[in-house]
């Protein structure tokens, strides 16, 4: 037998990786060549003893040799209230270290205690019935481990008001009965199947919902039939975009009238090798199969969905739809898309207000006049726009040239402008009708998302088109507009990256992208999302990013965030060789700033807005700045002194509230805080006055464990609030560690 020569052992209990304080228990073995002295709980200098030599048969029988056998169990139940959090600090790290008999440590495991009052501080607003907002890592591989512990994982982190969930792509078209079944849906897929090594997916619907029911953990499912469904590799006996790109009619064409090889942009970076890219199905009217395909495939699986809905409703998050619909961009403007001729037919229509535009519609082509143009235009309008002559309207063809010629670029041209108007206008009829088809097979339009790629353009592009009529933008956008994102049977999901994760990139008129969505949704959701740059995997995202992503979205409204990925690349590998940032989410700055976030909000419903100034490792005005005094930024807080007149105010960031819904304002100062009054005003843009909202005495604040809280009077009719300015009166410094607005209850 080999003599054991290292320290070793393990944390059976808790899973957890946050424990909610003061008291602790955690049970596991360790064993050691020269015996174990001791086990001891590490906490902020402190030092807590476990009870050793504890029976553990099953660990002397597969772990011989050690002299403890098979007494190498141990048990830590420790009450950390004596060693009570510095202010402002609610997680703290706990560290599980092993001391062998030569005097030699082994750090065990480490674990995070999360102080309880953070699950409390909210209470007082709490709001039955709250809907919560959900953190929903995306992850794959169930049957196969995949889930990795994250029903648990977050446990002491979550609270009525802001759970956790998963996300779970579901690819409708390739998971099928196959060729012999008509590529039906097959929601038990056997996903061990594969083709030339490599599986032919990761997950089936049926396992997925039976492991979401047996934790629970509710579910977000990705119905994806589109462009990325199928790059992983062909697979043409199974899906169903395989089998329909074997006919070009199905297919996207260029402007050369060309369908490409699908491996042919095999380079393209994506969540997992992707390389078969170039070819994708056509989204025209016309495309009879493509359109039986999907919507006979889509409700199958909506069938499943609604069975599992109706047992256990709480557990179905809801479902987000096809990843990036586009007219093929990834050619980057060396081939543009897309001159199928059935598009072009549906083109012509478009123009001139006919067919199914009309009305006039054949066997399986929808009816098209709630999406008819404001106004048709004759042939010679139209060969006005183009600059062009048509012997007729069958004749009429869009641009095949984009010149960059600066007397004459391609987005001043307004026949380009009537084709990216058209293409933007496809691109938003396809996610009209897939959640259409799911809502006809009764899948409520709440639970249905879109899922479209909004990635910031590169330095000298133009802003993403708010709008189908905005105006041409420099690039081949391949047909993605904001609003066109919004199918109207449901709500606008949207996948960023990098600085639109970050909420930090230019918009067509002004505002950030994620106020500008609740505006076009005000259920909009972030259905995919990491603060990395896909275009620059080697850069390494901070907590800042993350911190300043997650607060943004969540003020403004935005319904759940699906992180991705959970079991994608891992933090603690950064420095690895092949290593790439965009796919990580484990051990990461972003999930550290996604654990605070959650604590910052335990059960403070959705919808109030939340500044908390940084959290207790990083220090964040919010964007708010002193108009008088001084304002400097501490880790979760802000140190305020008053001018000459003892007064501090602090103007807010850019809003857009409706004064209505406001009901109190919780400013975070403490019991003993040198503060007498509070004013709070607002005004509706730059220039216009400011009027007062509130006022309280210290004396006439409720005080909570948030702050003082600041009732508002009813108002109607005022304009919506663009800023806020909170004045506080002191004899000495302040330290203010949140703003919160509280949504009124009164009906509006």
């Amino acid at each position: 037998m080999t003599t054991p020569s290292q320290t070793i052992g393990w944390v059976d209990e808790p899973e957890d990786e946050g424990i909610v304080g003061p008291h602790v228990r955690i049970a596991g073995w360790a064993l050691a060549p020269s015996r174990i002295r001791a086990v001891e709980l590490r906490l902020d200098g402190h030092a807590f003893a476990a009870r050793i030599g504890l029976p553990r048969h099953d660990v002397a029988a597969v772990r011989p040799g050690y002299p403890d056998n098979p007494l190498g169990g141990f048990e830590i139940v420790a009450d950390t209230s004596g060693c009570a959090a510095p202010p402002g600090v609610v997680r703290r790290r706990l560290d599980i270290v092993v001391v062998a008999g030569d005097g030699s440590e082994l750090t065990l495991a480490t674990r995070t205690l999360v102080e309880p009052r953070v699950h409390s501080m909210w209470s007082f607003a709490a709001r039955p019935g709250a809907r919560p907002f959900f953190l929903a890592p995306a992850l794959s591989g169930i049957a196969q481990g995949g889930a990795q512990h994250l029903d648990t994982r977050y446990s002491a982190y979550a609270s009525p008001t802001t759970r956790i969930g998963m996300r779970v792509p579901i690819l409708y078209m390739r998971t099928t009965t196959g060729a012999g079944g008509d590529y039906g849906f097959d929601a038990g897929f056997d996903v061990g199947r594969r083709v030339e090594g490599r599986a032919i997916a990761d997950d089936a619907l049926a396992p997925v919902l039976a492991w979401s029911r047996a934790r629970p953990l509710p579910v977000l499912v990705t119905l994806n039939g589109g462009i990325w469904a199928d790059a992983a590799g062909s697979a043409p006996a199974w899906d169903a975009i395989d089998h329909l790109e074997e006919d070009p009619r199905n297919c996207q064409w260029n402007e050369r009238d060309e369908v490409m090889p699908d491996d042919h942009l095999a380079h393209l970076p994506g969540s997992h090798a992707s390389p078969e890219l170039a070819r994708a199905l056509t989204l025209n009217v016309y495309a009879r199969d493509v359109r039986r395909y999907k919507k006979r495939n889509l409700q199958q699986a909506a069938d499943t969905l609604l069975h599992f809905m109706r047992d256990t409703p709480e557990l179905l998050l809801g479902v987000n739809l096809d990843p990036d619909v586009y007219v093929n961009p990834f050619f980057a403007e060396a081939q543009w898309y897309d001159y199928n001729p059935g598009t072009l037919r549906q083109f012509r229509h478009w123009l001139a207000g006919t067919g199914p535009y009309r009305g006039d519609c054949e066997a399986d082509v929808p009816d098209l006049t709630r999406h008819a143009r404001a106004r048709a235009l004759t042939l010679a309008q139209v060969e006005a726009i183009a600059g062009r002559r048509f012997a007729t309207f069958d004749d009429v063809d869009p641009p095949r040239r984009f010149s960059r010629d600066p007397a004459r670029p391609f987005w001043k041209d307004p026949w380009v402008r009537e084709w990216e108007t058209f293409r933007r206008h496809l691109v938003h009829l396809h996610y009209d009708e897939l959640a259409q088809w799911l809502c006809e097979a009764g899948l409520p339009a709440d639970r249905i998302w879109s899922s479209q790629g909004l990635m910031a353009p590169a330095d000298d592009c133009m802003p993403l088109a708010l709008a189908i009529d905005s105006p041409v933008k420099n690039y081949d956008s391949g047909g993605v507009c904001l609003a066109g994102s919004k199918p109207r049977d449901g709500h606008l999901g949207a996948i960023v990256y990098g600085d639109s994760a970050k909420n930090a990139i230019a918009m067509e008129r002004g505002g950030t992208l994620f106020d500008t969505l609740a505006a076009i949704d005000p259920g909009f959701a972030i259905v995919e999302f990491n603060t990395a740059d896909l275009r620059h995997p080697e850069r390494l995202p901070t907590y800042a990013d993350g911190y300043q992503a997650l607060r943004d979205l969540w003020n403004a409204n935005a319904r759940f965030v699906s992180p991705m990925a959970w079991n994608g690349a891992n933090g603690n590998d950064a420095a690895a060789p092949g290593y790439v940032s965009y796919t990580a989410w484990r051990n990461t700055p972003l999930e550290d700033a996604a654990r605070d976030f959650l604590l910052a909000r335990s059960s403070l419903p959705p919808g109030t807005k939340l500044w908390t100034f940084g959290s207790q490792v990083h220090a964040d005005t919010d964007g708010w700045q002193a108009e008088e005094g001084t304002l400097v930024a501490a880790p979760g807080a802000l140190v305020l002194r008053g001018g000459a007149g003892r007064r501090v105010s602090l103007i807010s960031p850019p809003l857009a509230l409706a004064p209505e819904m406001i009901g109190a304002f919780v400013l975070g100062l403490t019991p003993d805080t040198a503060a007498t009054t509070a004013d709070i005003e607002a005004r509706a843009s730059d220039g216009t006055a400011w009027r007062p909202v509130a006022r309280a005495k210290r004396a006439e604040a409720q005080l909570t464990a948030a702050g003082w809280c600041i009732s508002v009077p009813a108002v109607a009719g005022a304009q919506p609030i663009d800023r806020l300015r909170i004045t506080l009166t002191a004899a000495g410094s302040l330290t203010l560690a949140r703003v919160a607005i509280l949504l009124s209850v009164r009906p509006t």
